[in-house]
């Protein structure tokens, strides 16, 4: 089994991007990950949004900002996931109104996906937290919003 695509072994200290990160920044993003996975699950749900189908509500969200709506195919194509997989997510999240289908009005042959506007509503309360508490971890230069300061500072 590989666990990296790129089997190409790199120098000591280097990564793709160029230096590798410093371990302290490294486990400061460690922590704000495990962080975001506490307020999901303190926020939402287990049963309704887990994390196979919160990559999928994330995508439509971040149509939803823009004003946009996506093709079930689309959402197959981001995730990775096989088309039966993703409609078998859809089909829950629709049951509690997180999100809605809709044929597309150009081509009743596809379905545009969008998330609804509780579905909306949630979302934005999760990333409003999450930056309220990332902003108070800052202020003790803690948290992923201080690593910026920091780095401008030095």
């Amino acid at each position: 089994m590989i666990l990296f695509r790129d089997r190409t072994p790199r120098r000591e200290g280097t990564s793709e991007g160029g230096e590798m990160a410093d371990d302290e920044v490294i486990g400061r993003l460690l922590e704000y990950e495990r962080r975001l996975h506490t307020l999901r699950t303190e926020m939402f749900d287990h049963n309704v949004m887990n994390e196979s189908s919160w990559p999928l509500v994330q995508d439509l969200f971040a149509a939803h900002l823009k004003g946009e709506k996506l093709r079930t195919k689309q959402l197959c194509a981001t995730s990775g996931l096989p088309q039966t997989t993703v409609i078998r997510y859809l089909d829950h999240l629709e049951k509690f109104d997180v999100v809605c289908r809709e044929s597309d009005p150009d081509d009743n042959r596809v379905t545009l996906v969008s998330v609804t506007e509780a579905g909306a509503f949630w979302m934005r309360e999760y990333y409003s937290q999450v930056i309220k508490r990332e902003q108070m971890l800052a202020k003790d230069d803690s948290g992923i919003f201080a690593l910026g300061s920091r780095e401008e500072a030095g």
